[in-house]
């Protein structure tokens, strides 16, 4: 092991980069985006897994948080498609190279339990057996994956797709045994006797109740419950059958699409907001409505209706408007009285949230609660009060997106590593130091502005409709390198030599976004050398101000400024810091072995 694996990113290295600031695991989307606009494809996917050891799957599945702000926005209204292009990398390098590559690690640290073979439970595994320590996974089903495989259908999300990402993490070293319900083959007092730290990520697969009266009737399945039998490929007979989903969110398409391709009759997602509310992206939304399924918006349900007192029969529901925002922040949907009506269906699936399964966890052992009935933690470290016990992921909140709970586990692997080596868990490790190198202004071919957003290829809606084969192709690869060349690059960061500026006006005036504005000579003082005839800074006040929240990189201000006085930086880790911290690593690691 040449150095100590570290899975933090320096927060300087992407500061007024929206892109890898708003991923939860910070990847360097504007580097592996870069590369995919040179044809670079393996050298992106390779950049990507340094802090996802899911590309893959997040290729396909991920909320795309970091395509929220990207600055592209602030041109056209359409950001980069970062998410197929991470996918692009991903289905490109796999058909190059065959199969995901063996990474042969070989542990030799202390042993470290994980419950739940889930991305969270995973993400730290794979941490730690980059560390050196010997993991060992404990899952209860037959495949690893969790929610990713129990959960999410195949036209989303391909098996080949999650066990090529798995296999991959068992190269690290990571044990998993399959099968193996924690709580009946074995206890968790047993692991502890056995293992230095203990990971509870056992996911959320227990459904939540409507509360209504007649849940109790044939006909009613829950969402993750209906889900798991048709990745499960257990028997599910919807052939003719009207059914209605209740819940808005990805639980929700998932089985409505997934009811239209097992024969239903009708789907009908039941939602008690508005289109605008509903939690998931616009074009699950669009897909899922050329696929058949039916929205009815603002209805809440009241009860279940049986003719016969045995199965469903119907649902009566009851119509909304919205009030004042909630806590989410999204309107409240407010019951306007006597709205009642019915609506005839044969199978009910509330696919309302999804619960963890604390049936495993003895009272007996100890652990601090939640008033919502979890195991409490330390937010920074997921530690619970029990030393040596870790909990993370949605065996703590409920199901979230998958992008958030691999954040999870990168935390929770650096809290236990820190654990076991007895350091301060709170402390950050230092940091390396940043330099900032003058790059010039980003380099675009003429054209990148005028270029749409690409949009994925999809099969055939008769194919998607009548089968689970998945339904976005992705990207080809001329697409992906037109996609990318629409990056702005906003590791970029504008600069301004102040003492230079004598206030020409001519970066304000080339402004295509009039992001700059040059200071009125009033506003500033002279140099003490006034036949220099350069102004100073006076009280925060600098010759020419930026909004950075416009600025898109072009450049122009720097090509026009006559005297050098703007340029474009960008930061990185200072070489001669990383390479005296790999040499204290490699010393540090040494003496553990001892």
């Amino acid at each position: 092991m040449s150095k100590r694996y570290k899975f933090k990113v320096n927060p300087k290295l992407y500061e007024g980069i929206p892109c890898q600031t708003n991923c939860p695991v910070h990847t360097d989307v504007r580097g592996y985006v870069t590369l995919i606009s040179n044809g670079m494809f393996e050298e992106a996917y390779d950049l990507i897994r340094e802090t996802n050891p899911f590309p893959s799957v997040c290729g396909r599945v991920c909320q795309h948080f970091c395509e929220v702000n990207c600055s592209r926005q602030r041109m056209d209204d359409k950001a980069v498609s970062i998410c197929t292009l991470k996918r692009a990398a991903s289905d490109y390098t796999l058909r190059k190279r065959g199969k995901q590559p063996s990474a042969k690690f070989y542990g030799t640290l202390e042993k470290v339990a994980v419950i739940g073979a889930g991305p969270a439970g995973l993400t730290t595994a794979h941490d730690l057996a980059r560390l050196g320590y010997r993991v060992t996974v404990f899952e209860s089903l037959p495949y690893a994956g969790g929610m990713l495989i129990a959960g999410i259908p195949a036209y989303r999300l391909p098996r080949d797709i999650i066990q090529a990402e798995v296999d991959y993490i068992k190269s690290l070293g990571v044990d998993i045994k399959f099968n193996t319900t924690v709580g009946k083959e074995i206890q968790v007092k047993d692991l502890m006797k056995e293992y230095k730290a203990i990971l509870i990520a056992a996911g959320a697969h227990k459904p939540v109740k409507l509360n209504i009266p007649g849940e109790e009737y044939e006909g009613l399945i829950h969402g993750a419950t209906f889900m798991r039998k048709v990745n499960m490929n257990e028997p599910l007979n919807l052939k003719g059958k009207r059914v209605g989903v209740v819940g808005g969110g990805f639980t929700a398409m998932d089985v409505s699409r997934s009811a239209i391709r097992l024969g239903a009759s009708e789907s009908y997602i039941i939602y008690r907001r508005t289109r605008e509310e509903i939690p998931v992206n616009e074009k699950e939304i669009i897909e899922a409505e050329e696929e058949g399924v039916q929205f009815k918006y603002l209805i809440s349900p009241v009860r279940i209706l049986s003719k016969d007192g045995k199965r469903i029969s119907g649902m009566e529901c009851l119509k909304n408007e919205l009030g004042e925002p909630d806590k989410s922040g999204r309107r409240k949907p407010v019951p306007i009285k006597g709205s009642e009506f019915v609506i005839d269906l044969d199978i009910i699936v509330p696919a309302v949230s999804q619960a963890p399964d604390m049936s495993f966890i003895a009272d007996s052992m100890g652990f601090r609660m939640t008033n919502w009935g979890t195991i409490s933690v330390d937010p920074d470290t997921f530690t619970t009060n029990i030393s040596g016990v870790f909990a993370c992921g949605d065996f703590l909140t409920g199901t979230r997106d998958v992008i958030n709970v691999i954040a999870d586990g990168h935390k929770t692997a650096m809290a236990i590593d820190k654990f076991i080596r007895d350091v301060d868990m709170k402390k950050d490790d230092d940091e390396d130091e940043i330099e900032e190198v003058i790059a010039g202004y980003p380099y675009k071919e003429r054209g990148y502005d005028t270029i749409n957003r690409h949009t994925a290829v999809t099969i055939a809606i008769k194919e998607r409709v009548s089968s689970f084969n998945e339904v976005e192709k992705g990207f080809m690869e001329e697409a992906a390198i037109l996609e990318a060349k629409r990056c702005l690059q906003c590791n970029h960061i504008w600069t301004q030599e102040t003492d230079r500026c004598f206030l020409c006006r001519n970066c304000e005036e080339v402004c295509p976004l009039n992001c700059l504005t040059v200071s009125r000579l009033d506003e500033l003082e002279h140099n003490r050398f006034f036949n220099e005839g350069i102004p100073h800074t006076v009280q925060g006040i600098t010759p020419v101000r930026i909004n950075l929240e416009l600025c898109i990189r072009c450049g122009l201000c720097e090509q026009v400024c006559p005297v050098d006085a703007i340029s474009f930086k960008v930061r990185k880790p200072c070489e001669t810091t990383v390479k005296i911290k790999i040499t204290e690593d490699i010393a540090e690691y040494s003496e553990r072995l001892k």
